[in-house]
């Protein structure tokens, strides 16, 4: 049997996760995703989250623990940070929809960069 050290495996997760969704830069703003069903963007939201929690856990463990509260408290407050993310993407239509998703969540329990 094969086994694969836990970074591996989360990093091929990782990378799954980004280009799963097969969404470039460019041409890929926040204005698309607001024409999306609500569905399909918490399910963006949700893939967001989870890779910044994911990379937070390795680099930053007190972010991740921040995201954990912020986000993953309950369901109810899982839905008011969609709605923290889609206000966000409505007043910047023209950005890419991740890099609202990371902004908004650096705002609510800090930067990843020193």
């Amino acid at each position: 049997m094969i086994k694969c050290s836990s970074s591996a495996f989360k990093a091929v997760l990782v990378i799954g996760l980004v280009y799963s969704q097969n969404l470039s830069a460019e041409n890929f703003t926040s204005a698309k995703v607001l024409d999306w069903p609500e569905a399909s963007q918490e399910a963006l939201f949700q893939n967001s989250i989870t890779m910044i929690g994911i990379v937070a856990s390795q680099v930053k463990p007190d972010i991740a623990r921040c995201i954990d509260k912020w986000y993953g408290a309950d369901e109810a407050l899982g839905k008011k940070r969609y709605d923290e993310i889609r206000s966000a993407l409505e007043k910047y239509p023209e950005y890419h929809p991740q890099a609202i998703v990371l902004a908004v969540v650096q705002k609510a329990c800090g930067k990843f960069a020193s």
